[in-house]
């Protein structure tokens, strides 16, 4: 996982069209958790989206009653294993395609902010390697589960098994576009205090023109929400 700086470099020496121009990133360090999602009657946290890859990120675990609806309104805020939270009425709101693109890219995902765009970029290839690596893991432990039972049992891997042609590997690019929406689209940024007790989090929030919202936690949002405004004008 790259820090901002590299990130930055990426996007505006390549992801930026010409006269397009970055406004803000977040993720990496500042991204340090899971979503909870409000679909219509339904709350999730954390969001599980149904494509998963089975990366598990460095991220603690939810707070186990949290996870089984045990709270009311935004006492979620106080668990820092929960970075954002999205509210929506239909999957297919702008919030949610956003909030699914940022949980499935995991902790290799960021939110580009530009004058013409707002996307999720997930870094492939350091996703690629990650999953490649997990792959290799599992691999190994299933080789030594197969050697113990093939040696207690006279049943080991025969020769020339894993000897089958395979497709080839394209390697992934440093930056993949996971989803996008032009700037119209994005009704209005905000910032917000939430949850309950004298030591109140800053969030950022956007609210998407088709009235879904997405939130997460963010220090100086206010000042986020400033800069925005002054560049979008």
């Amino acid at each position: 996982m790259r820090d901002r700086s590299k990130v930055l470099r990426l996007l505006t020496d390549g992801w930026c069209a010409p006269g397009e121009q970055l406004i803000f990133l977040v993720g990496g360090e500042h991204k340090p958790g899971w979503f909870g999602a409000t679909l219509g009657n339904t709350r999730q946290v954390p969001y599980l989206p149904q494509q998963d890859d089975g990366l598990q990120p460095p991220w603690p675990l939810v707070n186990a009653r949290l996870s089984a609806g045990e709270f009311m309104a935004d006492e979620w805020v106080h668990d820092p294993a929960v970075w954002g939270w999205f509210h929506t009425d239909n999957p297919g709101r702008a919030a949610a395609q956003c909030g699914d693109a940022l949980s499935r890219g995991k902790h290799f995902s960021w939110l580009a902010c530009s004058n013409r765009r707002l996307a999720v970029i997930v870094e492939a290839d350091a996703r690629a390697d990650a999953l490649k690596a997990a792959e290799q893991q599992k691999a190994s432990e299933g080789e030594e589960s197969s050697g113990l039972l093939g040696g207690l049992f006279g049943k080991g891997k025969a020769k020339g098994e894993d000897d089958q042609p395979r497709a080839p590997q394209h390697p992934a690019g440093p930056i993949e576009t996971w989803w996008e929406i032009p700037i119209p689209h994005v009704g209005r940024f905000t910032s917000a205090e939430r949850g309950r007790g004298g030591e109140p989090v800053e969030f950022f929030g956007i609210q998407f023109a088709d009235n879904s919202v997405l939130e997460f936690r963010l220090i100086n949002a206010p000042d986020l929400v400033e800069t925005a405004y002054l560049n979008l004008r």
